[in-house]
């Protein structure tokens, strides 16, 4: 059982971080796949074609794009949340003392590394959304190339973090998904 605590404060931001992402990754999936512009704009056209109405793609995609517009300024506003608990979260890892071990066991050398990588991705993420939506226009194309790289590393952590999860319940850290949801052991 491990004797590691997880205060209030680090919890919240935990699971709101989670939630926040989470629903960023909802927001990239709907964007990519059922709602792509281009299968929306077909679907539009083949049910107005049905109904003796013709439109050209042009005229589709820009109908597509306006109804999931919505939904993505939601993935715009989560994104200005998720930099404000990023803010937080650096203010209660300074607070608490940054408890990263470079040195020691390998656990504690893969975690350390695995969560700095992780705030050092995060915060490539945030800054590069800022600057697709308040910088120079002339690096828009390239910065949101990187941008959504994001999507990528986001998901290979979530993986990682839910196998180091199901390691430490199975082994050394029982209770440690109790412990941050909770706060206790049991």
């Amino acid at each position: 059982m491990s004797d590691k605590k997880y205060s209030l404060p680090y919890r919240l931001l935990h699971w709101a971080i989670a939630f926040s992402m989470l629903f960023m990754l909802l927001t990239i999936f709907l964007r990519l796949n059922w709602m792509n512009k281009n299968n929306m704009a077909d679907i539009m056209t083949a049910g107005l074609n049905e109904l003796n109405i013709s439109i050209g793609d042009d005229e589709a995609i820009s109908i597509a794009k306006s109804i999931r517009r919505p939904m993505w300024s939601w993935h715009v506003y989560i994104g200005y949340v998720l930099v404000g608990l990023y803010v937080l979260r650096m203010i209660l890892l300074i607070k608490e003392g940054w408890k990263f071990s470079f040195k020691g066991k390998l656990k504690e050398k893969v975690q350390s590394w695995s969560y700095a990588l992780f705030y050092v991705l995060l915060a490539s993420a945030l800054i590069s959304g800022l600057i697709i939506e308040f910088g120079p226009r002339e690096y828009k194309h390239t910065t949101e190339e990187f941008h959504e790289l994001s999507l990528y590393w986001l998901i290979v952590f979530i993986v990682f973090h839910f196998v180091g999860l199901i390691i430490a319940e199975k082994f050394d850290n029982k209770g440690v998904v109790n412990q941050m949801i909770t706060g206790r052991d049991k």
